[in-house]
């Protein structure tokens, strides 16, 4: 079971998970990567945990994949979210979606902090802490 700390960026914490069924209270304030489980029940675990923004790695992302559920979940409570295909990103874990993965599906939360498709994961993630540190 993958749970990594994986960077510090602006004061918050990446964390990335072999699945977002993993997510946990305390995970709260932090940066979620999830390698899987893009769907309704993670999108509640990271309402409840009150993650400051997810990654979802989810198999084909389109309008009823589970990844864009996830995301209009969080979406609806102002959390960012992504989702990076595992057909275009040629991956299946947190830590691939960390270092290659590429966004294929953002939600408006995280379109408003300047985050759109095609985005880097990582370059994605800076941008909205970067917008978080400017803004506080």
């Amino acid at each position: 079971m993958l749970r990594e700390k994986v960077d510090v960026i602006d004061g918050y914490e990446v964390i990335v998970l072999d699945s977002a069924s993993q997510i946990r209270v305390e995970d709260k304030g932090r940066v979620v990567i999830a390698a899987s489980n893009g769907g309704r029940e993670s999108g509640r675990a990271a309402i409840l945990a009150g993650c400051a923004l997810v990654v979802f790695n989810d198999a084909g992302v389109g309008k009823e994949r589970a990844g864009v559920i996830g995301l209009d979940l969080i979406d609806e409570r102002g959390i960012p979210g992504m989702a990076v295909s595992h057909d275009s990103a040629e991956i299946s874990d947190g830590l691939g979606t960390w270092n290659h993965g590429i966004l294929s599906c953002v939600n408006e939360a995280a379109a408003a902090l300047g985050v759109s498709e095609g985005m880097s994961v990582r370059d994605a993630v800076n941008r909205v802490c970067e917008v978080w540190k400017e803004r506080s």
